[in-house]
C-alpha cells in the first residue's frame, strides 16, 4: 500500500522552537508516511533532517512591503506546483508566514496551519484568513486552541504539545560542562537556572530581582542559559550586588548538563507559547517555580489547568509550583521591587529551604516529562492524520 503523502512546510531550520518543532515532526513521521519538507530558505540549517526529502524554494525574507508581498505569491506558486507534483494529500505548516502560504497554495490537499507562539493571535486579520481557509487549526496547547475557537471560529481545530526527546536529554545531561564555568559552581550556593534568549518577554530583570531577595536568606547563585548580550543584566546583578554569582552562559550546544547542574528551574515569562525548556528542566529532574503566564506553564504543571484560571494566585500545583503573573514595565531599577517579585521569592525560598516539598516536587518534575516525549506526540500526531486522511 502507498504511504500517506504530507508535506510540512516551514520558513527555516536555522534555530527556534517552531523549528526544532518542524524538523522533530519530519523525523517521527518519515518511517510510516511520505514526507516531503519545504523551506523557504535553507542557509544555516542546523535542525536533523536526514533522510527525509526536501526542498528548498531559495525564497528567504525580502525587503520593503512590495517585496515581501511578491514574495508571498513566488511562495505560494512554488509550493502549490510542488503540492501538485508530489500528490500532497496532507500539508502542515509550522507559523504565520508558512501558515498563510498553505492555505493559499491548496489544491486537493488537507491544510494543516500550526500556531506555535501566543504572539500569532495579535494579527488579527491574518489569523481570520488563516482559520477561514485552513482545514484545521493546530495548537500547541489547550488554553491556545480554545481561544482561537471563540476569537476566530475554525473550521477544525487540536491541540498537540510540543514533543521533547527526553531520552536524549537525560543521555546529553550526564555530560561535562564547559570548563569556563567551573568557577561559578564552585562557589557556595544553590542554583537556580532559566533558560531563553535575551527578550523583555522572558521577564530575566524579575528572576534576578527575586533572586537577589532570596539570597538574603539563603545562598543561591542564579544561571541563565541562552542567546544575547545581556549587558544591561549584568549590570542589574551588579547593581545588586550579585555579579559573580550570576552567569550567563550564551548559547550552548548541550544546555542539558548545565541543567543538570541546577538545583531549580525558574520561569518569569511575561507570554509563552508552549515552553519547551519548562519540560526539558524536568525531565532532568528540576522542581519547578513558574509564572502562570499564557500560555503552557498550567497545563504542563497541572492535570486539571482550569483550576488555575486565577493568574494572580500561587498553586502548590501536581507538578510544579505556579506563581501570579508579573504586573507592571520592564524595570532595572535595583532599588525597586514588585509585590510579584517577593512572592516569586518566596517560593524559591520554599524549594530551597523545606527538603520534602523540594524532592516530591523533584519526583514529580520527572515523571510529568514523559508525557511530552517523542512516542507520545507521535500517538497523538498520527490518529489525527489518519482522523482527516
Amino acid at each position: 500500500m502507498d504511504k500517506k503523502r504530507i508535506m510540512l512546510i516551514v520558513p527555516m531550520l536555522d534555530q527556534g522552537g517552531l523549528e526544532r518543532v518542524c524538523a522533530a515532526t519530519a523525523q517521527l513521521l518519515k518511517s510510516e508516511y511520505a514526507v516531503h519538507l519545504v523551506v523557504f530558505n535553507g542557509t544555516g540549517m542546523i535542525y536533523d533532517v536526514s533522510g527525509v526529502d526536501l526542498t528548498d524554494l531559495h525564497l528567504g525574507a525580502a525587503d520593503g512591503r512590495v517585496g515581501k508581498v511578491c514574495n508571498v505569491f513566488r511562495r505560494v506558486r512554488r509550493v502549490r506546483k510542488l503540492k501538485k507534483q508530489l500528490g500532497t494529500q496532507l500539508s502542515y505548516s509550522f507559523g504565520p508566514t508558512a501558515n498563510l502560504v498553505n492555505v493559499l497554495s491548496k489544491r486537493k490537499d488537507f491544510t494543516w496551519a500550526g500556531i506555535r507562539g501566543y504572539g500569532a493571535l495579535n494579527s488579527k486579520g491574518a489569523m481570520r484568513l488563516i482559520c477561514c481557509m485552513a482545514d484545521r487549526v493546530v495548537s500547541c496547547t489547550r488554553v491556545m486552541e480554545q481561544q482561537i475557537q471563540r476569537q476566530f471560529h475554525p473550521k477544525k481545530s487540536a491541540a498537540l504539545y510540543n514533543p521533547c526527546d527526553i531520552r536524549q536529554i537525560r543521555q546529553q545531561s550526564l555530560l561535562g560542562t564547559p570548563p569556563e564555568f567551573d568557577s561559578f559552581f564552585a562557589r557556595k550556593g544553590k542554583v537556580v537556572v532559566s533558560m531563553g534568549r535575551e527578550h523583555d518577554v522572558k521577564g530575566f530583570w524579575h528572576l534576578i530581582k527575586a533572586v537577589s531577595l532570596v539570597r538574603t536568606d539563603v545562598p543561591v547563585k542564579l544561571m541563565i542559559i541562552g542567546a544575547g548580550d545581556y549587558s544591561a543584566y549584568r549590570a542589574l546583578a551588579d547593581n545588586l550586588g550579585m555579579g559573580e554569582d550570576v552567569l550567563f552562559t550564551g548559547v550552548q550546544l548541550n544546555p542539558f548538563a548545565l541543567l543538570k547542574k541546577a538545583d531549580l528551574y525558574a520561569l518569569t515569562s511575561e507570554s509563552e507559547g508552549f515552553p519547551n525548556a519548562l519540560i526539558e528542566a524536568m525531565a532532568v529532574g528540576l522542581p519547578c517555580v513558574s509564572v502562570n503566564c499564557l500560555t503552557g506553564p498550567a497545563e504542563i504543571l497541572h492535570e486539571d489547568y482550569e483550576q488555575c484560571n486565577d493568574e494572580n494566585r500561587t498553586v502548590y500545583a501536581d507538578y510544579g509550583i505556579l506563581t501570579g503573573i508579573f504586573h507592571g514595565s520592564k524595570d532595572m531599577d535595583a532599588l525597586r521591587f514588585t509585590k510579584e517579585e517577593e512572592r516569586f521569592a518566596a517560593e524559591l525560598k520554599t524549594l530551597l529551604r523545606d527538603e520534602a516539598v523540594y524532592r516530591r516536587y523533584q519526583e514529580a518534575a520527572k515523571k510529568r516529562a514523559e508525557a511530552f516525549g517523542m512516542e507520545t506526540y507521535l500517538e497523538n500526531i498520527k490518529g489525527l492524520i489518519e482522523k482527516d486522511i
